[in-house]
């Protein structure tokens, strides 16, 4: 699969049948509350799930052959529901089939900048009736429960056209197939989930120019409620009819004559929770009544200029602007977009690892929503971030819960979930995986250290930090020398299991430990709330400074874990290309025997935590395990770019962006289909941003900014900017404390410019190069120049056989 390199479109110059379940994913429209993939808009060929409603989830059974305490018995996971924006045209009887008649021409553009999906085609129906088809899409980013989609169909001949409404509820003939229709049914019907759901209502009304459909719905198993409402508004010759649970537009059209369709679809959803009267699902479906009444009376031409605006409102100013890589310009453009369209308007649920793109993952969300999206949002859409740390702070009592069945105090998150319990049947993977809850602490002081955002901090992230340090307290202990040890937990490398200090884990515990000292210094009465002693804080303090973190005395590595070094290490050179990936191939008990790395460890502890970690360090450690690493996770490019940039090998750094960028524009893996990998599009703007623009900021959790926490520099923001030779300028904004910065970096210095006028007295305080420097609404640009690198040596290379993927660009 390979699209055209434009910057600020993502364009399909055709329509390949074959690859529809691909082109579906990365042509997704969402607002991180609805998302719409990218099949076309007659769902034929048949697209599965076609849209993904966030609250919407099932729940099944877990089977185990042999069954343990502590085993999840049941598994959520993520439904589609009606895909109430597909619309059937039919041409003198003919039904729109690009496998059929004559396809003169077929184009889908998605507009980078306002989230827009439009489409052109030409077709000729096997009668020789042909007619002009533009459809437009959008999942609005101002009303989260709204999509908006246009039609117009010209007559290039006359010809006779009916637009039959895909329906709402699940019993229109549209849904069967004809008795004679040799293909098997699943190829005709979409599984839209309803297999899974039960209707409660619907209702289809209309005549004339207009018409309106909807149902409610409830997914037995979770108790989730849904209503899907649409309304329809005709432009032209058109006519409305209803029957049969069908809506049907049909014209008699001359040459010339073309007919337009408005439609409008609301999706709302709620859980019911046992014990909760239930109203049927009213409420919802009066709410979805008055998205569409809102939104008809405001107009089609309203609805998309308010959309794009509020996209503008972030990408005006905070685009990432790239020179001399057009492909990596056009990748983190995309990437952006969708890490928006992931979470912009969610609330209620976690940010998902395929956002609302496929059904990969079963929906679930997973710790890299934390640590590797939320840095984006953070900075250019704060509101977003604080959402799911508010999903997360919700999901507590299950933490809790979890801790409790393990036998640990304090929180322990889930893996994987989409509502708060823990999703995974796999526990080396997940349940070990308790650095989970260090990542999530760590995000949440990260959030209040970009955005300022006090009353947050006070109202949930202060709880949040405790309650993760109990974690580290009850599950580590103190050697008779005083160290403090971590045992038998997971790191993010998932071909390393069930090991003893982990780095990543204990960098990471430290970080969290620190962080709930000073916030409970910070909060005092929130301290005695949760009950925390003075004694208990003393245990917090005693294990961060006694943290284990090994390093091996002959080589100077960073062991990932006890005894990593002395493992054999992994035969590369005897590996086939089709081997890979290992875990597909190979069993976990043979991996975990041996050094080889499926995603960045110790690397990605260097870039969340190791700001007390000495450069030398940092490039000895990334040499190493570069060389044993296999990327079989879309982790992995991310989080070493961001090291290989600060270490100095920047070009290094840039090979590992363009895999990352690339990883899903050309489906470099084969599994698009299934969803985008939101963390790795989220680790293009990282490895951009945090590594070739040095971005850093202090944190609660770091050692070396914890002397001076209520210094001059506590709260400023660090960029440490530096240009590979294959790149020749990078453009970046970013928000500190409610503060507008653009950043823009040259080969031979930066330019930093304040965007927004403070107040007087008032200063953003940036740390450039370890250089202080303020700006104020008298100085609003500082010009730095980049300090000279010195010698940091050649940069590593991968495994042999796994080296980095950079596909050739195709232009327009």
């Amino acid at each position: 699969m390979e699209l055209p390199v434009e910057p600020w479109r993502l364009h399909d110059p055709d329509v390949d049948p074959e690859g529809l379940r691909s082109t579906a994913t990365l042509f997704t429209v969402a607002n991180g509350w609805v998302g719409v993939r990218g099949a076309l808009d007659e769902l034929v060929p048949t697209v599965h799930a076609g849209t993904l409603l966030a609250p919407v989830f099932e729940e099944v059974p877990l089977e185990y052959g042999e069954r343990a305490y502590g085993f999840p018995g049941r598994q959520e996971q993520v439904l589609a529901v009606p895909d109430g924006w597909a619309v059937r045209l039919e041409v003198d009887g003919a039904p729109l089939d690009v496998r059929t008649g004559t396809t003169h021409h077929h184009t889908r553009t998605l507009d980078l900048r306002t989230g827009v999906l439009d489409r052109a085609a030409r077709w000729s129906a096997p009668d020789g009736a042909t007619v002009a088809v533009t459809t437009s899409r959008l999942a609005s980013m101002r009303r989260r429960e709204l999509v908006v989609v246009r039609w117009t169909v010209r007559a290039e001949t006359a010809a006779h056209v009916a637009l039959r409404l895909f329906p709402c509820c699940d019993r229109s003939p549209l849904r069967s197939t004809a008795e004679d229709d040799p293909r098997p049914r699943s190829a005709v019907v979409p599984d839209d989930g309803s297999g899974s759901r039960a209707v409660d209502a619907c209702a289809h009304t209309g005549a004339g120019r207009g018409g309106r459909a909807w149902t409610t719905q409830h997914v037995p198993s979770s108790g989730v409620q849904l209503a899907v409402a649409a309304d329809v508004a005709v432009v032209g010759p058109g006519v409305v009819t209803t029957e049969d649970h069908a809506t049907t537009v049909t014209a008699d059209l001359r040459a010339g004559e073309e007919v337009t369709l408005d439609l409008l679809v609301a999706f709302t959803a709620d859980r019911h929770r046992a014990g909760e009267a239930s109203d049927g699902g009213a409420a919802l479906v009066a709410r979805a009544h008055q998205v569409l009444d809102d939104a008809r009376a405001a107009g089609h031409d309203a609805l998309v200029a308010e959309h794009a605006a509020a996209l503008a409102e972030v990408l005006d100013w905070a685009d990432v602007e790239v020179d001399g890589d057009p492909q990596l310009q056009q990748a983190v453009r995309f990437a952006v977009l969708q890490v928006l369209g992931a979470a912009a308007l969610a609330e209620g649920t976690g940010i998902r690892a395929k956002g609302l793109t496929g059904l990969g993952y079963h929906g679930h969300t997973f710790w890299d929503a934390d640590s590797y999206v939320l840095p984006v949002l953070e900075h250019l859409l704060p509101d977003a971030a604080r959402a799911h740390l508010a999903w997360r702070h919700a999901t507590l009592p299950w933490a809790r819960e979890h801790a409790r069945v393990l036998g640990q105090d304090g929180a322990a998150f889930a893996w994987r979930t989409v509502s708060g319990p823990e999703a995974s049947a796999y526990w080396p993977a997940s349940v070990a995986a308790r650095h989970v809850d260090a990542d999530v602490a760590d995000a949440a002081c990260r959030y209040v250290a970009v955005t300022g955002d006090v009353a947050f901090e006070r109202e949930a992230v202060v709880e949040v930090v405790v309650r993760t340090a109990r974690t580290w307290t009850s599950l580590g202990h103190h050697t008779p020398d005083g160290a403090f040890h971590v045992h038998g937990v997971t790191g993010p490398d998932e071909y390393t299991a069930v090991v003893d200090d982990n780095a990543f884990t204990n960098r990471m515990a430290a970080r969290n430990l620190r962080a709930a000292l000073t916030l409970t210094d910070r909060y005092p009465e929130v301290a005695v709330g949760l009950g925390v002693t003075d004694a208990e804080r003393d245990a917090w303090r005693r294990a961060a400074d006694a943290m284990t973190v090994l390093v091996d005395p002959l080589t100077g590595v960073t062991q990932q874990c006890a005894g990593f070094l002395s493992r054999r290490v992994w035969d590369f050179a005897g590996t086939p290309a089709h081997a890979y990936p290992l875990e597909d191939h190979h069993t976990y008990a043979e991996l975990y025997r041996r050094q080889v790395v499926k995603q960045a460890d110790v690397v990605a502890a260097h870039w969340l935590a190791g700001e007390d970690v000495p450069l030398e360090q940092q490039r000895r450690d990334l040499a190493h395990y570069e060389a044993i690493t296999v990327r079989d996770s879309s982790l992995s490019c991310p989080a070493h770019a961001v090291v290989a940039a600060r270490v100095g090998w920047s070009g290094h750094a840039h090979d590992h962006l363009r895999e990352a960028a690339l990883l899903d524009l050309h489906d470099l893996e084969g599994d698009v289909a299934d969803g985008l990998h939101v963390a790795a599009l989220a680790g293009v703007w990282d490895g951009l941003v945090m590594g070739l623009g040095g971005l850093r900021t202090a944190h609660p959790g770091d050692a070396a900014d914890r002397a001076q926490e209520h210094g001059p520099d506590s709260e400023a923001l660090h960029l440490a900017p530096r240009l590979p030779a294959t790149l020749t300028g990078l453009r970046f904004g970013v928000r500190h404390r409610g503060a507008r910065l653009r950043v823009e970096v040259e080969p031979e210095k930066v330019t930093y410019q304040l965007l927004d006028r403070l107040p007087d007295g008032a200063a953003l305080t940036l740390v450039h190069h370890g250089e202080r420097v303020v700006l104020t609404a008298q100085e609003t640009t500082a010009v730095r120049v980049v300090p000279p690198l010195g010698a940091v040596g050649a940069p590593p290379s991968p495994p042999p056989g796994r080296e980095l993927r950079r596909p050739a660009p195709r232009s327009v």
